[in-house]
């Protein structure tokens, strides 16, 4: 059962957090680390990063159907050698450190010479050159020359390079330089896109858009997308530890999480397909009061690469020592050194699920920093594979949630569509737990495929739960609204997939189960085969509606069949659910 958020409690966390002083995001605070060392040679990254040449497998061959951004930060070093660059389609080379006073670099590291943009380009992998401002905002805008120096620069540097875009960076800009910032990155976009056709131009974009400094309707009109950093949640200054990106809300008194910053930038206006999510390849650890989540911290937390962590699984970081945080569906670590420690980080699991939503929501893809901070490791590229190919493995079972996740209500001002598919030639079976949205404001429909074209087969408001519901394929819609009054806590469904009309999935094996005749007009045969036993029948609507159900036991051989009387149903298809011992299958049926 889900709680109901009280207002107060979000506008307090929120005016908590803008106090909160010295947030640096993962991306400022990495660069600053490393320009601070002044290692210009990949050798000198390689011993610091102790880099490791893979075996690598040869790759399956799959056709990637989102995009995969990676960032490729300059202190990379070789790590671009283990890149799986058949599951990468955009590498973005970090960066080109801008001097507001001028618009002209600090420095662009290695952008000319770079062996990971020709490794890139050679696999036919779109380049992009990032741009970073972390201060002197005020300077940089307020100057004409140097906004048209730092445009006139970023064509030439494609240019030289060959490279596909450009990814803006400028974080820690002030509310009042908003409506400059977005008058540079439109003179931006317009002449990129100008001197270089089919050129990109995109920004890092935040999380949690505090102050609607970023005008990001505005901004979608002209930019090709938003790589939208989707971590950073709890950073190293939280009063609480918690999940770098979590799916969910984990605690009522902070009320951010990555499902619901997509449905923001979804209600601003930007389509799906100018949505890629950032997702961590980090983690984050502090010195916390207690050893479970949620959990206060005790001073400053620290970031870790993923590597880092892998690499001390026999240590701190053991399947021992792991949890998941069940409101936002995360990992993390806890143990004990002189006090409690706990560190989040995405693995397959929680990164699993972030990648369903993706699919689901029908956004663009997936940004990574960084990438080369799993180095060493292949489970994050195999995750790309299994999700974003155009075989995608897809789970037969799996409980699915509104924006608020397993405890706490939706929000305000959404609309998307939620799409959920199983291997074909399966059909899905939905069942609803519970439903609570706001009756006559907010909405809930039900589409039989894969989009919203044909009739929905069940529309819902209020609190009425929705009848179970099978589809004719692999594939279910839903599409969600809610305006700007009253949440509730939505809903909360389970969807299995089971066998096509006709056809049966054994658990023993040579049970089977014949149902007959097909059409049908009064009257229909069950008859198992090899099967003894009790056998639960279920006739169901076209629209998933329970019509009837029994049980019949059978002893085999002997036992005949089980004649059903239909002549009171409907005309037109209904559904047999038959569950025989282990198995289960269903029929689709036509009445005449």
């Amino acid at each position: 059962m889900k709680y109901y958020l009280l207002a107060v409690i979000a506008l307090l966390s929120l005016s908590a957090y803008e106090q909160e002083k010295g947030f640096k995001s993962i991306i400022r605070e990495d660069q600053e680390f490393y320009d601070k060392l002044n290692i210009i040679s990949r050798s000198g990254f390689d011993s610091l990063n102790d880099f490791r040449m893979m075996n690598l497998k040869q790759p399956e061959v799959k056709t990637l159907v989102r995009r995969v951004f990676g960032y490729h930060p300059y202190w990379a070093g070789s790590n671009y050698l283990n890149y799986q660059w058949d599951l990468l389609t955009d590498l973005c080379f970090f960066s080109y450190e801008v001097d507001p006073a001028t618009g002209d670099p600090i420095t662009i590291h290695d952008w000319y010479t770079s062996e990971a943009v020709d490794s890139a380009l050679a696999n036919g992998v779109n380049v992009h050159l990032c741009v970073t401002m972390f201060s002197g905002h005020a300077t940089f805008f307020g100057s004409a020359t140097s906004r048209q120096t730092l445009i006139s620069n970023v064509i030439g540097l494609i240019l030289n390079r060959g490279a596909q875009g450009v990814n803006v960076d400028f974080e820690a800009v002030p509310l009042s330089q908003s409506v400059q910032m977005t008058e540079f990155l439109t003179d931006l976009a317009n002449q990129v896109h100008a001197a270089l056709p089919g050129s990109m131009v995109s920004i890092a974009s935040p999380a949690v858009n505090w102050n609607n400094t970023f005008n990001v309707t505005a901004l979608s009109e002209v930019l090709d997308f938003f790589m939208v950093m989707g971590y950073d949640y709890y950073w190293n200054g939280s009063s609480q530890a918690g999940p770098v990106s979590p799916l969910f809300t984990m605690t009522g008194s902070y009320d951010y999480n990555f499902t619901k910053t997509v449905s923001y930038y979804q209600s601003q206006g930007v389509p799906t397909y100018k949505i890629i999510m950032g997702v961590p390849y980090y983690a984050r650890q502090w010195q916390t009061e207690g050893q479970y989540a949620p959990s206060n911290t005790v001073g400053t937390g620290t970031a870790y690469t993923y590597r880092f962590v892998k690499d001390n699984a026999s240590g701190y970081y053991s399947a021992g020592n792991q949890h998941i945080e069940p409101n936002s569906c995360s990992t993390y670590y806890s143990f004990n050194t002189e006090s409690w420690n706990q560190c989040f980080l995405d693995e397959s699991y929680s990164m699993a699920k972030k990648y369903d939503l993706i699919n689901r929501r029908n956004l663009a893809g997936i940004g990574i920093w960084a990438l080369g901070y799993d180095n060493g490791y292949m489970e994050m590229w195999d995750l790309i594979g299994q999700k974003f190919t155009e075989i995608p493995e897809l789970s037969d079972s799996d409980t699915i949630y509104d924006s608020g996740g397993p405890s706490f209500n939706y929000y305000n001002n959404e609309s998307y569509l939620y799409t959920v598919s199983v291997v074909n030639p399966k059909i899905i079976h939905l069942s609803f737990d519970f439903l609570d949205i706001e009756d006559g404001y907010d909405s809930l429909w039900i589409f039989d495929g894969a989009d919203t074209s044909g009739s929905p087969a069940g529309y819902y408001s209020g609190n009425t739960t929705p009848a179970e519901f099978f589809a004719s394929t692999n594939i279910v819609t839903l599409k969600f609204s809610s305006d700007n009054g009253i949440t509730g806590q939505g809903w909360q469904a389970i969807y299995e997939a089971y066998p096509p009309s006709g056809s049966t999935e054994k658990a023993e094996a040579t049970a089977s189960v014949c149902v007959y005749p097909n059409p049908a007009e009064n009257w229909i045969h069950v008859k198992p085969i090899n099967f003894r036993g009790m056998i639960e029948i279920t006739v169901i609507s076209s629209l998933g509606r329970r019509v009837s159900s029994m049980e019949q036991s059978f002893n085999y051989p002997g036992s005949g069949d089980k004649s059903l009387d239909i002549s009171g149903l409907p005309k037109g298809i209904f559904y047999l659910r038959i569950k025989a011992g282990k198995m289960v299958t269903v029929h689709k049926i036509v009445h005449l």
